[in-house]
C-alpha cells in the first residue's frame, strides 16, 4: 500500500450535519468512476446519525485487487450497482457473533474476515491499512465522549493519506458547510466539542500537510472547497504556500453540483494516455466540468458561481491591496469627514455584487463601481485628491483581478491570480472571482470576528490593511444619533409610564438603553430571530420584524453632549428607608 502512485485524490466530507444524506450520493459517484492503478482515491465520511462512526474508504481497492494491472474507468462494461462497504477501512470492530462457548466459533475482526473471503474466492492476499483511530482523539465530556474536533479530524486524515497513500501529486476536495472568513460554521461538526474550523486552523493544517509530502518530493496541486462562500482574497492569502491551486465558490455550493465521477474519469483517462499531464489545463477542465454540471440548477431557480485561483500568484496583489486600503482609510478618517468620499464609497458598496447576507463583496466589482463613480465626479468637476488616489488604487487592483483569457494571453503566456471564474444565473452576474469581507456594520466584540480578522495573513502581512479601512468605514458611515440630528418638525414623544405615579425621565431612559446596548454590534433583534421569533423574512408566521442588514445605525441614542456625562437625577433621592420599606422619621421630616 505504501508504493508511491502518480496521484492521491482525497475527499474529506465533513458531513456530521444535515448534509450527510446528500453526500452519500456523492460517495457513490466517486465509486462509480472506476479506478486506475496509478491513482489512490481515499474518502472520509462523517455521518450525522449519533453513534455512527466516521468512515474512511480506499475507493475501489477490492476491484483493483481483482483486476491487477488493468484499469477500469467508469465501469463501462457493466451495469452493476456497486457498494462502498467493501472499500471501508476497518479498525478493530468485531462482528456481533455470539460467544464462542455458545456458537462454537471465534469472533473475527471484520478486516480479517474480508481478507479471508478475498483469499478463498479470488486468491488475493489483502492486508489493508487500519483506518485512523479517531477514537484516540475522543476525550471525556461529562457523562459522554465527544467526537474529535474538525481540526483533529482533518489533520489526522491528511497525515493518514500522506503516510499510507504516497504519490507524486495530491489533490484534496473538502465538502461541508462553508463561510470561513468572519464566521464559525466552516466544516461544521454538530457533535464535536469545537464545532468548526477557523481560517487560521485551515492554513496551519494544510501547511503541515504540504511540508510532510514535500519531504518525498511530492506536490500539493489542488485544494477545493465544495462549500458556500469560500472564494475570497482572505482565504487565498492564508493558503498561499500550501496547494498550487484553489477551486471554490463565492456564493452557495450545492452538494450535487460538482461532478466527482467525471472529474475522476478525466484524471484516469489522462493517466491511461501515458503522457505528461498539464496540471493547469487539467484544473481549467475541472472548473469547466463543474460549471457545465451546475447549469441545470438554473432549472430550479438557483444561480451558481465558481472560481479557480493560482495561489502562487497571491503575493502579486499585496502592494495594490495596501495602496487601496490606505487611500480609502485616509479619505474616511478626515476631520471634518469628507462627505464626497464617504458617499462614493457607500454608494459603490451598495451597488456592487454581494454574497451571504451582505457579509462579502466582490472585490473587483466594488473597485469597478467605485472607479466609475469617481470618474463621473471628475467629469463633472467634483473631485479631490483623496478620490483620485482611491480611483488609482481601484484600477491597479482590477488589473490584477482580471481572469486569464487563453486567446488574449496566448502570445504573452500571461498567468493571472484568477485562472478561471464564471457564473450562471442573474444572482451573481457581477461576480469576478474573489470576495472580500465587507459588512455594513461592525460586528459585536462577543463574536471575536474582528479580533480574528486581525490575525489573518491578509492583515498581518499588509501594513495599511483592509481591517484598518473597515474600522474607519464603520465609524465614518454610522448615522448620527437621532437626538443629534437637526429636524425642526420632529417632536419628542412623551415618556412611557411605569408602575406607580412616577414617570421615567427621558434622560434616564436613554442612559438605561446605553447600558443595555453597550456600543457595539447591530441594534436589532437578531438574537430573538435566532431563537425562533422569525428566522425567515418570507415566513408569514411569527413576528413582522426583519433584522437590519445594511443600516449602520448607532446603538447609543443619546446626544453627543449627553454621552459625555453620567446620568444625574433631577431631584435628590432619599435612601433613609427601613428594612420593611417604610420611611423612617428622619426621612419623613
Amino acid at each position: 500500500m505504501c508504493e508511491p502512485k502518480e496521484w492521491t485524490i482525497m475527499f474529506y466530507f465533513a458531513t456530521d450535519n444535515p448534509l450527510a444524506v446528500s453526500a452519500v450520493s456523492q460517495l457513490k459517484a466517486i465509486k462509480d468512476a472506476g479506478f486506475h492503478h496509478a491513482a489512490n482515491v481515499v474518502a472520509q465520511f462523517d455521518p450525522y446519525t449519533e453513534g455512527t462512526p466516521t468512515h474512511v474508504f480506499d475507493v475501489n481497492v477490492v476491484n483493483k485487487l481483482k483486476s491487477p494491472g488493468r484499469a477500469s474507468i467508469g465501469f463501462c462494461s457493466s451495469d452493476e450497482v456497486r457498494s462502498l462497504i467493501e472499500d471501508k477501512l476497518w479498525r478493530d470492530e468485531q462482528t456481533s457473533s455470539p460467544e464462542p462457548a455458545v456458537a462454537g466459533v471465534n469472533p473475527e475482526l471484520i478486516r480479517n474476515a474480508l481478507n479471508r473471503v478475498l483469499r478463498e474466492t479470488y486468491q488475493i492476499n489483502y492486508k489493508p491499512p487500519v483506518a485512523p483511530k479517531m477514537e484516540d482523539e475522543f476525550y471525556p465530556r461529562g457523562d459522554r465522549l465527544e467526537e474529535p474536533s474538525p481540526q483533529a479530524s482533518l489533520r489526522g486524515f491528511l497525515r493518514f493519506c500522506a503516510d499510507k497513500y504516497p504519490a507524486r501529486h495530491y489533490m484534496l476536495f473538502m465538502l461541508g458547510h462553508g463561510v470561513v472568513v468572519g464566521n464559525d460554521i466552516f466544516m461544521q461538526d454538530e457533535h464535536a466539542s469545537q464545532s468548526s474550523l477557523t481560517l487560521l486552523d485551515l492554513g496551519e493544517i494544510l501547511a503541515e500537510f504540504k511540508h510532510t509530502i514535500e519531504l518525498e518530493d511530492s506536490t500539493f496541486e489542488l485544494v477545493s472547497f465544495h462549500s458556500c462562500s469560500v472564494s475570497s482574497i482572505e482565504v487565498a492569502f492564508e493558503l498561499q504556500g500550501t496547494a498550487k491551486y484553489m477551486l471554490s465558490s463565492q456564493g452557495p455550493a450545492f452538494v450535487g453540483s460538482w461532478p466527482y465521477r467525471q472529474i475522476l474519469v478525466r484524471i484516469f483517462n489522462a493517466l491511461s494516455e501515458n503522457t505528461p499531464i498539464n496540471i493547469r489545463d487539467l484544473m481549467v477542465q475541472m472548473h469547466r466540468s463543474c460549471m457545465l454540471n451546475s447549469a441545470d440548477y438554473l432549472l430550479a431557480g438557483y444561480s451558481f458561481q465558481l472560481t479557480l485561483c493560482d495561489l502562487e500568484k497571491v503575493s502579486t496583489i499585496k502592494e495594490e491591496i495596501e495602496e487601496l486600503s490606505k487611500a480609502l482609510t485616509t479619505a474616511l478618517k478626515k476631520e471634518p469627514p469628507d462627505e464626497l468620499s464617504m458617499d462614493s464609497v457607500l454608494l459603490s458598496h451598495w451597488r456592487s455584487q454581494s454574497f451571504f447576507n451582505e457579509m462579502y463583496t466582490d472585490l473587483y466589482d466594488f473597485c469597478f463601481c467605485l472607479s466609475n463613480k469617481i470618474k463621473a465626479l471628475e467629469g463633472g468637476g467634483s473631485t479631490n485628491n483623496d478620490l483620485t488616489d482611491i480611483r488609482e488604487g481601484c484600477e491597479k487592483v482590477m488589473d490584477l483581478l482580471v481572469k486569464e483569457n487563453p486567446r488574449r494571453d496566448a502570445q504573452s503566456s500571461s498567468e493571472q491570480l484568477i485562472v478561471a471564474s464564471d457564473s450562471l444565473g442573474p444572482a451573481f452576474q457581477y461576480s469576478r472571482g474573489l470576495s472580500i469581507y465587507f459588512p455594513w456594520q461592525e460586528p459585536s466584540k462577543d463574536s471575536r470576528i474582528m479580533a480574528q480578522y486581525d490575525r489573518y495573513r491578509f492583515s498581518t502581512e499588509i501594513t495599511n490593511n483592509w481591517a484598518g479601512f473597515l474600522r474607519a468605514y464603520f465609524e465614518a458611515t454610522k448615522r448620527t444619533p437621532s437626538n443629534d440630528e437637526q429636524d425642526q418638525r420632529r417632536t419628542l414623544a412623551a415618556p412611557l409610564p411605569v408602575n406607580g405615579p412616577m414617570i421615567i425621565d427621558r434622560a434616564l431612559d436613554e442612559d438605561i438603553a446605553s447600558l443595555v446596548y453597550n456600543g457595539e454590534g447591530t441594534p436589532d433583534l437578531s438574537a430573538a430571530l435566532a431563537g425562533g421569533l422569525k428566522g425567515d423574512p418570507t415566513d408569514k408566521a411569527g413576528g413582522d420584524y426583519e433584522a437590519v442588514s445594511i443600516k449602520n445605525f448607532p446603538r447609543d441614542i443619546r446626544t453627543r453632549k449627553a454621552r459625555m456625562k453620567q446620568a444625574a437625577p433631577k431631584f435628590p433621592i432619599n435612601r433613609n428607608f427601613s428594612k420593611n420599606g417604610k420611611t423612617s422619621k428622619a426621612a419623613a421630616s
